[in-house]
């Protein structure tokens, strides 16, 4: 897959020019059923007209020299049958089987032959078999006409609507291009603003690290200044991603990501908040291969945000289970908590960012961990949702997996 990186410049041209397509559909769909709309009433109109000028030349022939324009005529008497000059003759034998079943009550009959298409009226007049035929070619003529007319004018139509769906396009994308820079350029502003202090937390950390262990600090107090330095290099790829994510011409590279590991290395990271917030942290991982094709960066933060949200809906005593485990041709980390639980009712809500459920463990909550998981998950052709649970509430985190480990996309 193509890792070439999509500027904004490109999205908003394929937002206008989907408004005009889709104008240009609409516009379409509606000439073409205005054109339908048109053809049945005038072919049912044409089919009244003809079948009122037969009924009538038949009420009132008296002769077959002075019938109704287009039509012929021909009246069955002693004498024989006569007919209208001009009538032509391989109708004559149908006219004649018609004339056997003749009675009071018109009757009408298409009959279509090599030299074209009829109408035909038999009827009584004063006592003798008459019936009238309507060369229907003029019809057919005034609807080819209609429905050219109607062509030329719904391919103007289209054109217009092209045109103007284009204009609609580009100035409903306006904003979009511009709400698109603002968010690039605060994206980038807070990234940069956050670099050089969390540079100077890295190194500071890193320092009293080596400090610590030059004076052999206990394995306790090591294994913390470890998980400082390891959580401040975590949070230096966070702002890298944001000021990758701002630019337009960069592509967020994907590679084999474990989710075992990030599993333990996620129960590592957040040991101290859950010790501290009385909850017990556990993980488990099946056997075998559990690699998904991903941002690795992203992935762990999406883990992060799952076990966070698990530890402050906890309460004391408690117990959060991250699980990792292969099905079929997805793997699946579950993470497990004990507290109240979500109602099915609110697991698209809780989805949804700023849907804060207020302070909770002291700290304050904007309804973002969730969401920008599902973000995550979306991002990499999976998913996030909610699974049954008997106690408390459990996310799982799917993810396509992949079973080449050498597997890599730009």
């Amino acid at each position: 897959m193509s890792g070439r990186p999509i500027g904004d410049e490109v999205l908003v041209r394929r937002a206008a020019r989907g408004v005009a397509v889709q104008v240009a559909a609409l516009v379409a769909v509606a000439m073409l059923l205005l054109i339908a709309l048109v053809t049945i009433v005038v072919v049912r109109g044409q089919a009244g007209a003809a079948d009122d000028l037969l009924r009538s030349a038949i009420a009132t022939a008296d002769d077959v020299g002075d019938p109704p324009a287009g039509t012929w005529l021909a009246i069955t008497g002693p004498a024989g049958t006569t007919v209208t000059p001009g009538l032509p003759d391989e109708l004559l034998p149908q006219l004649a089987a018609m004339r056997n079943g003749a009675d009071g009550q018109v009757r009408l009959t298409t009959v279509e032959n090599d030299d074209g298409e009829y109408r035909i009226a038999t009827g009584i007049t004063k006592g003798k078999p008459v019936q009238a035929v309507l060369d229907l070619a003029t019809a057919h003529q005034e609807r080819a006409r209609l429905l050219q007319a109607m062509g030329f004018a719904s391919a103007l139509g289209l054109l217009f609507a092209g045109l103007l769906g284009v204009l609609i396009g580009r100035r409903a994308v306006r904003p979009l291009a511009q709400a698109l820079t603002l968010q690039r350029t605060f994206v980038a502003d807070a990234g940069h603003e956050l670099r050089t202090p969390l540079t100077l937390l890295s190194t500071r950390a890193q320092v009293l690290d080596r400090a610590l262990r030059r004076n052999s600090s206990s394995d306790e107090i090591l294994r913390d200044s470890d998980g400082v330095v390891q959580d401040t290099k975590r949070l230096g790829e966070v702002v890298d991603d944001l000021l990758a994510a701002a630019d337009p011409r960069g592509a967020e590279g994907h590679e084999p990501v474990d989710l075992a590991q990030v599993a333990e290395d996620v129960v590592a990271s957040a040991g101290a908040h859950a010790q501290q917030a009385g909850v017990r942290l556990r993980w488990h991982a099946d056997e075998g291969n559990l690699l998904v094709l991903g941002a690795a960066s992203a992935i762990r933060r999406a883990t992060i945000a799952l076990v966070d949200n698990a530890i402050d809906h906890t309460p004391g005593d408690g117990e959060v289970r991250i699980a990792v485990r292969r099905h079929r041709r997805e793997v699946i980390l579950a993470v497990s908590d004990t507290g109240p639980g979500i109602g099915p009712e609110e697991a698209q809500r809780v989805l949804r960012r700023f849907d804060t459920g207020g302070h909770r463990a002291g700290r304050a909550h904007y309804g973002l961990g969730l969401a920008l998981t599902h973000d995550v998950a979306n991002r990499h052709g999976g998913q996030l949702r909610l699974a049954p649970s008997e106690v408390g509430a459990t996310f799982e985190l799917v993810l396509p997996a992949i079973e080449n480990p050498g597997q890599r996309k730009a």
